[in-house]
């Protein structure tokens, strides 16, 4: 069994194993930290600046790596910038703020700069309703934007990766799921960024494009409407759906599925299976 560590987040005793990031020690103390580009499976990357937080950490004396005392506690010294929750591994003492001024000042900020080239297409997303950005405005956005809509940046719209997957460059963030999922879990680092700065966009490189036999996996994985499946593209509104748990019949491993389906006038009122994600 790995060490425990004991930490506090906003006044709240959390204890988790050594190791483990503040946003994924939050979340099993039932604490949200908003997140994009984080996903407990992949390596964390600090990319998208979601998860800024105030973090203090036990002072100690040079001299002696003694903890400095204040009031019969360690004394709590806190960075003068906030800090990714998701690069940040727990330490004993450490205390963590996630609702403090400062803190939703900063990812206030993110979801504005995030926005600023957004496309307003949200009734037409395939992700729409289920969509992360979506719900992080809602809860963290500044409901005003400060921005010209005229002076938002405009890209393709549909991009073919490859036989399977569509690229909205529009919608993109640039959190790089999609090609740390490729790269550290599929092992086919077919994926790549092109450019620099807010010319910043994903590209396939191989030929053919997104050859990878697990580049369906890649539409669950975007945190935003940006890669959409060929099959799935403007098929069905995710609240008209209803889920099934399944298995996954197309090797030995049976893998746990989720089955979306409705039933739909065009095939003579019967239940169709629009499509299969993955489930934990």
């Amino acid at each position: 069994m790995s060490k425990q560590v004991t930490l506090t987040i906003n006044g709240k005793q959390v204890t988790a194993p050594e190791g483990l990031s503040v946003a994924d020690a939050a979340k099993l103390a039932g604490i949200d930290i908003p997140v994009f580009c984080h996903h407990p499976k992949l390596e964390p990357v600090g990319m998208c600046r979601m998860c800024l937080v105030e973090i203090g950490r036990p002072m100690r004396d040079r001299a002696t790596g003694q903890f400095v005392m204040e009031n019969g506690q360690p004394k709590i010294q806190f960075m003068p910038k906030l800090e990714t929750a998701c690069t940040n591994k727990v330490e004993d003492g450490m205390v963590v703020l996630t609702e403090s001024a400062k803190a939703t000042d900063g990812q206030r900020g993110t979801v504005e700069f995030l926005l600023t080239s957004h496309p307003l297409d949200c009734p037409i997303c395939d992700k729409g309703g289920e969509c992360p950005l979506q719900n992080l405005t809602m809860a963290h956005g500044p409901g005003k934007s400060r921005f010209n809509y005229n002076e938002k940046q405009h890209l393709d719209k549909m991009v073919p990766l490859g036989e399977l997957i569509y690229l909205d460059r529009e919608r993109c963030i640039q959190c790089a799921r999609c090609i740390r999922f490729q790269d550290e879990v599929a092992g086919e680092a077919v994926l790549g960024f092109d450019e620099r700065g807010r010319h910043t966009q994903i590209i396939s490189l191989s030929e053919p494009g997104f050859d990878s036999v697990f580049s369906g996996n890649t539409t669950d994985i975007c945190p935003v409407g940006a890669l959409t499946t060929v099959d799935f593209r403007f098929g069905a509104r995710p609240w008209e759906l209803k889920a099934e748990s399944s298995i996954c019949t197309q090797c030995p491993v049976g893998c746990n599925t989720t089955l979306n389906t409705r039933r739909e006038a065009k095939a003579d009122g019967e239940v169709v299976v629009k499509r299969v994600m993955p489930r934990q």
